[in-house]
């Protein structure tokens, strides 16, 4: 029973994409989020600094 649902899935799955045929049109993602993070952190520099910030704040509240 559990097989031949997995099976059926399978089949749905090769059957929907051979009906697009690799004609797909990617569509382009945004978002209008401001991520507070991304616009502090501009270099690995300051990637580093925040790991070892945040590593210590970790060890600390241990």
């Amino acid at each position: 029973m559990y097989y031949q649902r997995i099976q059926h899935k399978i089949d749905e799955y090769k059957e929907m994409a051979s009906s697009h045929k690799g004609h797909v049109a990617p569509t382009r993602s945004t978002t209008n989020r401001q991520d507070s993070l991304a616009a502090v952190i501009r270099s690995k520099k300051d990637a580093d600094e925040f790991m070892a910030e945040l590593e210590n704040a970790v060890k600390r509240s241990l």
